[in-house]
């Protein structure tokens, strides 16, 4: 920051004091931000009261080899601190991520070329700036007269290895635009040391005041408890909160960006509502939506009713009414046997949260003909118990789910015509099983999500992590897939799914399974074989990124020959699927078809460049003795299917092809077709082709 000099107006001399209005109607407390003065002098955050055990984040080495701060005075603990990183070339700057891929910064102080933070494992660790870009909104620095909100985005998110938390925005609007309830609430301040080889400091302070109008968005503090200091400004300012679960957290509430040094403290503030959107306007392009967090206003009794709309399920008598844009906490002990939620009306809430319980079995079930719209604040599980919504759902905002270790159904979901981000995180399991509509998308860093229904969605669809499991066969039809590194598409037993388009740059994972997958458009034969060599590992099928399945890795554990074949089928979409060598059309049988495939083609022993429907069975672009040898050994010619689900039990003769297993030795047409094959070969050999 260059931390300058505001003057502001107000009843309190300059200050507002957290329970005074300033003479509205509305009584809100309202600073007055005026034009800021020349810098001050002054190059480090001053703590009142400073001791490094109490205010250092760490104890030594910064910042090549910093030692985290374990003293028990540290006005830090219990939080993590893994999110905020430094500016390699000036460790005097702070950065927080909002998501492993984007930060925040104060555009008038700028970002840096590259960013350094402390990994889980106790390692400095880095990564590269893409850009920073503008939002639009916060304080309007004098410097730059211009919004001081910015987001700086890295070229590539970060990986999940290095243990960052995910930092909520906190929302305490009492409405969706009044932000009156942020005074009083508990400070962190996070600022620069007197150097670039000092520890980061920590200080406590109370939010006293607010200005949202416009572009201008910011909260103050006064001096009494610590200073910010030039060189302070983008350092992240959080909430300390207690969450719905009753744990301790951090949350963002904005930025370090200006003092007059004598009064007040100026931060930029992220909690209006505006600013959070014009932020996830910025984040949701790359398949990351804000993480928001509030308290609950309201927590369901559902003892009177378990309609949702009426107050009597929410414990409120007259004249109030059920809660509407509001978040609102549902506990599987507080509200008994009334864990059935009835939507027969439609309903608007900001955010759920569902609390732990300790027994697993203390669900809740939402169903019913109204809609129940989830606000910017999404869904967050804290119990083992899996939450039921069978009700649709209609996306109010893009948003962030937790679905926690119990996990989330929801059947069909509206994403909206706005193009809003669903991004779903959690050590459990998500389930959507029904349609997914609309124009916005889906993003996985969680464990897993299943998608069994047939969707419609045309937003992007990111997996950052975990796997993402398409259990229709239009699951992804309207929707391209992008797949990071440690990320995995998986595709459900037996099926063959569509989906619009496939990135796999990230070094990301698809794992066919059994089944197959087609890509509409924007993958050629070439990236599609470079994926499939990335993924067979030298014929073990266990790759960790490209395309794999666990099918044939098995099988080949097993010494069957199986492997992942394709098609170019020649109106820009490609095919791939679980195969056996020399089933060239992929139909899942071995025949006449296959052998006049190879034979015909005309590629054996040429040298001229060749596909998987001509017989190169191993992805070195040509045909030769070993793609021969792959056809011969399966055993499959005239066997019938080789890939079908096991019949069923009770099931008639015919209503599913038993699955076929291969045969010591060819027999019958089998023999004289491969037979063919291997004259060929020593035809070209003899002639002095091969």
């Amino acid at each position: 920051m260059d931390a300058r000099n505001p003057s502001f107006s107000g009843p309190t001399g300059g200050r507002k004091g957290p329970s005074r209005g300033c003479g509205s109607a509305a009584g809100r407390a309202v600073v007055a931000v005026a034009a800021l003065l020349a810098a001050g002098t002054a190059v480090a955050y001053d703590v009142v009261g400073f001791t490094p055990a109490a205010n250092n984040r760490f104890s030594s080495g910064f910042p090549s080899a910093p030692v985290t701060n374990t003293s028990g005075s540290f006005v830090g603990l219990p939080y993590s601190w893994l999110g905020v990183g430094w500016a390699t070339s000036d460790p005097t700057k702070g950065f927080a991520f909002l998501t492993p891929k984007h930060y925040l910064v104060a555009r008038h102080y700028g970002g840096a070329t590259t960013i350094s933070l402390l990994s889980a494992g106790g390692q400095v660790v880095t990564g590269t700036e893409a850009s920073v870009t503008a939002t639009g909104y916060g304080f309007t620095n004098n410097g730059t007269q211009a919004p001081d909100i910015s987001i700086g985005e890295l070229t590539a998110s970060l990986p999940s290895a290095y243990g960052l938390p995910r930092y909520g925005v906190f929302d305490a609007n009492s409405s969706s635009t009044t932000n009156s309830t942020y005074v009083g609430q508990p400070l962190m301040v996070y600022g620069r040391g007197p150097d670039g080889t000092q520890s980061p400091r920590m200080g406590i302070a109370t939010v006293n005041g607010w200005s949202v109008s416009g572009s201008n968005s910011s909260i103050t503090s006064n001096v009494t408890t610590g200073t910010l200091q030039v060189g302070d400004s983008g350092s992240p300012d959080f909430i300390r909160w207690t969450n719905p679960n009753g744990a301790a957290e951090i949350a963002i509430i904005g930025n370090n960006a200006a003092t007059d040094f004598a009064t007040i403290n100026v931060y930029n503030f992220l909690g209006a509502a505006a600013v959070m959107n014009a932020v996830n306007a910025l984040t949701t392009p790359d398949g990351y939506a804000l993480k928001i967090v509030g308290t609950p206003t309201n927590t369901w009794v559902g003892s009177s009713s378990t309609s949702i709309g009426n107050r009597g399920a929410w414990g409120l008598s007259p004249p109030s009414s059920a809660p509407s844009d509001k978040y609102v906490l549902f506990s599987g002990t507080s509200a008994g046997n009334g864990r059935a939620v009835s939507v027969d009306t439609n309903a608007n809430l900001r955010g759920l949260f569902f609390k732990s319980t300790g027994s697993g079995t203390l669900g809740f079930t939402f169903s019913g003909t109204g809609t129940l719209t989830v606000g910017r604040g999404g869904i967050a599980n804290y119990d083992t118990s899996r939450q039921t919504i069978s009700s649709t759902i209609s996306l109010g905002s893009s948003q962030y789910w937790n679905v926690g270790p119990g996990g989330v159904t929801a059947a069909a979901i509206n994403t909206g015509t706005a193009g809003y981000l669903l991004e779903i995180d959690g050590s459990g399991t998500a389930r959507f099983t029904g349609t997914i509509s609309g124009s916005g998308g889906i993003a996985l860093t969680g464990k897993r999500l299943e998608l069994t229904g047939s969707n419609t969605f045309r937003g992007g669809t990111w997996v950052h992590g975990g796997t993402l499991s398409l259990g229709n066969a239009s699951a992804l039809a309207s929707s391209r897939a992008s797949v990071a590194a440690g990320g995995t598409l998986a595709v459900a037993a037996y099926l063959d799914t569509t989906v619009a388009g496939l990135d796999l740059a990230g070094g990301g994972l698809v794992d066919v399974g059994n089944g197959g997958m087609t890509v509409t458009a924007g993958m050629s034969a070439t990236s599609l074989v470079a994926a499939l060599v990335a993924g067979r590992n030298d014929g073990l099928w266990n790759g960790t990124s490209g395309i794999t399945s666990s099918a044939v890795a098995t099988d080949v554990a097993l010494g069957e020959e199986r492997a992942v074949g394709w098609l170019d089928k020649g109106d820009g979409s490609v095919f791939f699927a679980y195969a056996a060598p020399g089933d060239t059309n992929l139909d899942e049988l071995v025949d006449s078809l296959d052998t006049a495939n190879f034979l015909a083609g005309g590629k054996f022993d040429t040298l001229e460049p060749a596909s998987w429907i001509d017989g190169d069975f191993n992805y070195d672009g040509f045909v030769d003795i070993l793609d021969a040898a792959s056809f011969a050994s399966t055993g499959l010619f005239d066997t019938g299917y080789y890939n079908q689900p096991p019949l069923a039990f009770g099931a008639g003769i015919g209503s599913l092809a038993a699955p076929v297993a291969a045969v010591p030795e060819p027999t019958g047409l089998a023999a004289a077709g491969i037979a063919g094959i291997m004259a060929l070969a020593a035809i070209r050999r003899s002639s002095g082709k091969a």
